[in-house]
């Protein structure tokens, strides 16, 4: 499916969906997963992703209501080739913007896309606070280790782990985007194309203004 015709159809699901009641359990709590891969030095109008992905997050956490719980996990953002390249940043601990701000402003990017390591490392944060949220993965590209994510998903959603998981592409091109459709898909959540800086901070306003759609 080409990246026009996804956009039109998430535009359509979001519309519908933003009629539907928010669960004000997952609401509350946040787990952002930052892609930190070698492929975000790559610039959409100019601007490397990754410097892109870090202005735009780090203004959303200054929106972000003062009683939330944030966590934050990024993947590939300090060795080139590791597969195990994932670390839990800020585990989800009540809102601290300066800790999450500087956090997210010293992502570098460098190696590859371990997205299920990524996704697992986030699920097991949440079975050391079992309590509903919301996952929010950013990503420019597919899982490059040989990982299933959305069989990752689905397995720990089938489980009983409570959680909703909305997976935004950026700047994807043309690429085949059908595994991050089913990862977010398998989550309870949407997939949001972004192609540039203006779409990805709509794409995850969308979602934290209404975390439940």
């Amino acid at each position: 499916m080409g990246i026009h015709r996804t956009a039109l159809l998430a535009g359509a699901v979001i519309a519908l969906a933003s009629s539907l009641p928010v669960s004000a359990d997952i609401t509350d709590r946040l787990v952002l997963i930052l892609d930190g891969s070698g492929s975000m030095w790559g610039q959409v109008d100019g601007e490397a992703k990754i410097s892109i992905a870090r202005r735009v997050l780090s203004d959303l956490i200054t929106r972000l209501p003062s009683e939330s719980e944030v966590g934050l996990v990024a993947y590939g953002h300090r060795r080139q080739g590791d597969c195990r390249d994932v670390e839990t940043l800020v585990p989800i601990v009540p809102l601290d913007r300066q800790r999450l701000s500087k956090a997210i402003g010293e992502i570098n990017a460098k190696g590859k896309t371990p997205l299920t390591a990524a996704l697992r490392e986030a699920i097991a944060a949440m079975r050391a606070k079992p309590e509903p949220a919301t996952f929010i993965l950013v990503s420019d590209g597919l899982e490059s280790c040989g990982g299933d994510p959305c069989a990752a998903v689905r397995g720990a959603r089938n489980a009983g782990i409570e959680f909703r998981l909305h997976v935004v592409g950026f700047d994807l091109g043309e690429g085949d985007v059908s595994q991050l459709q089913c990862t977010a898909e398998a989550g309870g959540g949407h997939f949001f194309p972004a192609q540039n800086a203006r779409q990805l901070d709509t794409a995850l306003r969308k979602v934290v203004e209404d975390p439940g759609q």
